[in-house]
């Protein structure tokens, strides 16, 4: 949520017309959000995927909040911060029951369940 903040913040901020890839501030929320993205991947082998969907959803509430210190126009409705909470819960809810086990199997298992699934 923050890259892409900076990004709009660049992009608003811009007033010669230069392409984005030439606006230092945006290039510094590209790098944010690489880093997220690699934060991303290597998380991933780290937890079930169950757990880890969920959680992908409150970058949305991120933005709701950031959003208004990056950009003093964008403003947070009391809909808005309801439908936030609304995922929050629903993304702590599904975290809590999301299923614990995380197996790994071996390239003769892949092939087996690849030919078999059930």
């Amino acid at each position: 949520a923050v890259g892409v903040n900076v990004q709009k913040l660049s992009m608003n901020r811009e007033e010669n017309g230069r392409k984005p890839f030439m606006q230092p501030l945006w290039l510094i929320g590209m790098a944010v959000i690489v880093v997220d993205a690699i934060g991303d991947f290597v998380f991933i082998g780290m937890a079930p995927q169950s757990m880890l969907a969920p959680l992908g959803s409150l970058s949305l509430g991120w933005n709701v909040i950031l959003a208004p210190f990056f950009h003093r126009e964008e403003r947070v409705t009391r809909t808005t911060v309801l439908a936030t909470a609304v995922i929050y819960v629903g993304s702590i809810i599904s975290v809590l029951y999301a299923a614990s086990s995380n197996p790994s199997y071996n390239l003769a298992r892949i092939k087996e369940l690849a030919g078999n699934p059930y």
